[in-house]
């Protein structure tokens, strides 16, 4: 079989079912080989969609999605979609095409160190010589992404070995077992526990990927055996999320914070004041080296969602009192009273919270919900719930939920899919609309209309004045003609009133949607 073959063979063999792809000279060998394999190409508009939606699937499946791209040009366009899955610590593998190993250094067709270009955004970043089977390196590439700490995993693959006969070797690319992670000894659970028990104002704080799916469920049931409250961090504003409401604020308070794979990184402003207190001690528990031990008080390697686990078990055994502390932070997680006012608020432009209050029902109806950044989407993050959330997370990137709406549709086809965007980042994938149509995959995107990139907006405002905000206008663009003009659904809203049917007809046409929607642009909330 050619080494294309193999590739295909090794992704079948592992249990991959799509490749989010874009075509180009140097990764055909592949799409010829998908023919009749099983494997389904989702070919996209921009290379940059195809990563995005690989981390969309790894980030709802906790395996590895997939892309494919080209070479040169069109894995330049990818490697933004690698940093931001890197940063959600999102599993996923994206293969690139590559000029010929047999012309490396003699000026080659779209030839760059690929590798080098991906490194610092991946886990592990190779180029394949032929000194190794190219199924060997895909199998050791899915591995890398679920090991340790999740992320992606970059592979560039030269045509001409893709063309080349290359022999089958099953008995390594069947395997994708992940490698074991180091556990947490019953020794060590029962002294974070001793150190949770004996706090007086305990926190956990879950990373990005222990914050969604099942590692975060078996967060919130050490919360349930022990007392101790936790909270995800997944977003980029870290310790001014939004979503944590006033909750953030009793960060500063915390005497005690286990870490459960989180970062004491830029988002929690290091663990220094005033964010924290001076005097708070930090424990860590990761499956890789933590960062900045000098201002950790402890730190295990192991992998959280087991020690969380291991810890639950232990905690159930013993007895915790009801704290009050416990009680201040759930509460603290509660909705502002001031906030019902701008709910059934009926103004034109609409407040992003009216929107929340007309669109919430929706997500009831076990819709998923897909938010980018940007101050529109810290409302909706801030304003919204539901069972199934992705967001664009701790890399603060903006343009990646279109794509990761379409997976979770490829993923969940008969539960509604709901993308929140502003109308800047609308921009960045708009075609991808084209996508959905050929794939069938009804999306309703709610755009977030204010004619203008109003993050940009905001921090001009706080840093240089109200007087000096410049390049970042828009034009009051009617995006949901957009989406008619490329054959889906498109309607504009400018009253609440008008936000639920516009909801209703876009998920009754069957086909991808734009809601159009003129809202405030206020600043994104600050607790």
């Amino acid at each position: 079989m050619t080494g294309a073959e193999s590739v295909v063979q090794a992704l079948t063999a592992a249990g991959v079912r799509h490749l989010f792809a874009l075509s180009g000279n140097q990764n055909l060998p592949i799409f010829d080989a998908c023919i009749g394999s099983g494997l389904r190409l989702i070919h996209t508009r921009h290379e940059a969609a195809a990563v995005h939606m690989a981390d969309g699937w790894g980030r709802l499946t906790g395996e590895p999605g997939v892309a494919l791209l080209t070479a040169g040009p069109g894995h330049c366009n990818g490697v933004t979609g690698l940093f931001v899955a890197r940063a959600a610590e999102s599993p996923l593998v994206m293969i690139s095409g590559h000029s010929p190993h047999s012309q490396a250094g003699m000026g080659a067709f779209q030839e760059l160190d690929q590798a080098a270009m991906a490194a610092p955004a991946a886990k592990w970043s190779h180029t394949a010589d032929g000194s190794e089977p190219l199924a060997d390196l895909v199998a050791r590439g899915l591995r890398t992404a679920v090991s340790g700490r999740p992320g992606p995993v970059h592979l560039s693959l030269p045509m001409d070995l893709l063309q080349a006969e290359e022999a089958a070797h099953p008995s390594s690319t069947a395997e994708r077992v992940p490698e074991e992670e180091p556990r947490l000894s019953a020794d060590d659970a029962a002294e974070i526990l001793d150190h949770l028990q004996s706090a007086a104002r305990p926190l956990i704080l879950a990373g990005p990927a222990m914050s969604r799916g099942g590692d975060w469920q078996a967060v919130q049931a050490l919360q349930s055996a022990s007392g101790v409250p936790a909270l995800p961090c997944e977003s980029p504003r870290g310790v001014d999320d939004p979503w944590l409401r006033g909750a953030s604020r009793c960060l500063a308070e915390a005497d005690l914070v286990l870490l459960l794979g989180k970062k004491l990184d830029h988002s929690l402003r290091f663990g220094e004041p005033p964010a924290f207190s001076e005097a708070v001690r930090f424990l860590a528990v990761d499956a890789e080296e933590a960062l900045n031990p000098s201002r950790l008080d402890g730190s295990l390697r192991a992998d959280p969602a087991e020690a969380a686990a291991t810890l639950t078990a232990a905690a159930a055994q013993r007895q915790w009192e009801d704290s009050p502390w416990g009680r201040q932070v759930r509460e603290a997680r509660a909705e502002p009273p001031d906030w019902r006012a701008h709910r059934d608020s009926a103004a034109s432009p609409i407040h992003p919270l009216a929107l929340c209050e007309r669109l919430q029902p929706f997500l009831d109806r076990d819709g998923v919900f897909v938010c980018d950044g940007g101050e529109f989407g810290q409302w909706m993050q801030a304003g919204l719930s539901a069972g199934l959330r992705l967001i664009n997370g701790p890399s603060g990137s903006i343009g990646s939920s279109l794509p990761m709406g379409m997976a979770a549709k490829v993923l969940h086809p008969e539960r509604p899919v709901f993308v929140f965007q502003g109308d800047g980042t609308f921009g960045f994938h708009a075609l991808e609309i084209d996508t959905c149509l050929r794939y069938g995959l009804p999306v309703v995107v709610i755009v977030g209309n204010d004619a203008r990139w109003n993050a940009e907006v905001q921090l001009q405002i706080r840093q240089y004045g109200p007087d000096r905000t410049i390049g970042c206008d828009l034009l009051p663009t009617r995006y949901d003609r957009v989406a008619e003009a490329l054959g889906g659904f498109g309607e504009r809203v400018e009253d609440p009133g008008g936000l639920a049917p516009a909801v209703e007809r876009a998920l009754a046409s069957g086909l991808p949607a734009v809601v159009d929607v003129t809202i405030d642009g206020l600043p994104a909330p600050v607790f």
